[in-house]
């Protein structure tokens, strides 16, 4: 079995090397583990049929860092076995695989695809052949095509084919990550994911909130996490692929009216950031290299638990202006140390604008100040972790020097 702390570094920033074969991997890993333990829930109730179609259904070439992997858990975790294993073939479905499964629903749900929330309830079906997706239960019928796909990244972009039964809408961003930009109407959560809230209504066309909804509306903030991305590609190549393997899609915050952008990531929502985008591109992109460094840091500590059980140890925490548990300021720690190498980067082919120069200096402060006597003086990080932030800090002090 491969030691998973020789990828330490590589995981602290993508200056110690490309993390995206390990994402994939690793990803793939926990989706085939993830479905065995629902066929085995399926199959001990009876569920025979749905157990071995879920066993067929093929993934495609397509990244399982995705939402869909994670809202499965989430209701095998419930134990919603019948909508975690119709989550599980959308997810196969998403990466451009190819299968059918049939299943019942006692209750209305909300099934997620690609930035699409449909309802669905009562005697469910779901079929795929790689480029085409046909969902089905009691509340209707959707049909998602493959409105964009990259050959370079096998990655697909699925859009229904007439208004979709469910209240979000899911645009391009233009750019190679996020694939998809979602219109949720969500505003940020502090504590926790932003998220719809209850399951759906029982007609069938009440869910359509977002039909209509024109792309014009919504321009400003796409364009903005685009214009992020397209600062990483030119200015900060290194951050590249952290970005890309990382970032399937983008659940955008409406404005809360602060003038502050806001973001967040979820383990229970892989490979979805959601962002308040800010206009400034260059505050844009270090708010996808933030929340990226989440989702490589959740996917590491898959495989290499940073922190020993049971630690009690808190430490302050300035980004969120509270004292916080150990792996939480290491997860704080973790997403300064890469904002403070993005702008360092940044720095080597153009002047900072005072804004730009202001949040690197507030990043390097507490950097310096709180998060690095913390977790030097820790006596809770495994190897792992200590090998993680000790390649950390050479990064970051590399990039000062330079």
């Amino acid at each position: 079995m491969t030691n998973m702390t020789s990828y330490a570094a590589a995981f602290a920033s993508p200056q110690g090397g490309d993390t995206t074969g390990a994402v994939r991997a690793l990803a793939l890993g926990r989706l085939n583990s993830t479905r065995k333990r629902i066929v085995a829930a399926l199959a001990e109730s009876g569920q025979e049929e749905t157990a071995q179609a879920l066993v067929s259904f093929l993934p495609g070439k397509g990244s399982a860092w995705r939402p869909e992997t994670g809202l499965v858990l989430s209701a095998y975790r419930n134990q919603q076995h019948g909508l975690a294993a119709l989550q599980l073939a959308a997810g196969c479905a998403g990466m451009g695989g190819s299968g059918q499964i049939t299943t019942r629903l006692e209750t209305a749900q909300w099934l997620y695809l690609d930035g699409w929330l449909m309802a669905v309830n009562g005697h469910c079906g779901l079929r795929a052949d790689g480029s085409s997706i046909v969902i089905d239960s009691d509340l209707g019928s959707a049909t998602y095509h493959n409105s964009a796909a990259s050959a370079a990244s096998n990655e697909n972009r699925w859009s229904p084919s007439e208004a979709a039964l469910g209240p979000w809408t899911a645009f391009a961003s233009g750019g190679l990550s996020p694939r998809y930009v979602t219109v949720s109407g969500l505003h940020h959560s502090v504590e926790g994911f932003p998220w719809i809230a209850g399951t759906p209504p029982l007609a069938a066309d009440a869910g359509r909130a977002s039909e209509g909804l024109q792309r014009g509306a919504t321009d400003g903030p796409i364009s903005s996490i685009h214009q992020g991305w397209g600062v990483i590609i030119k200015y900060t190549p290194v951050y590249g692929a952290w970005v890309a393997s990382t970032a399937a899609g983008c659940l955008l915050i409406d404005p809360s009216g602060t003038h502050s952008a806001q973001s967040g990531s979820s383990f229970d929502h892989p490979g979805l950031i959601a962002i308040e985008p800010p206009e400034c591109p260059f505050f844009c992109g270090e708010i996808l290299v933030h929340e990226c460094s989440h989702q490589q840091l959740l996917i590491y500590t898959m495989v290499a638990p940073l922190v020993t059980n049971g630690s009690r140890e808190m430490y302050y925490s300035p980004i969120k202006r509270a004292h916080r548990s150990i792996d939480r300021v290491l997860t704080g720690a973790h997403a300064v140390g890469n904002m403070i190498v993005y702008y360092a980067t940044l720095r080597h082919t153009m002047e900072l604008d005072q804004r730009s120069q202001e949040r690197f200096d507030q990043h390097c402060k507490w950097f310096s100040e709180d998060y690095r006597p913390a977790l030097d003086r820790s006596e809770s990080l495994t190897e792992a972790g200590r090998m993680l932030w000790t390649s950390l800090c050479e990064t970051v002090d590399c990039a000062m020097e330079q």
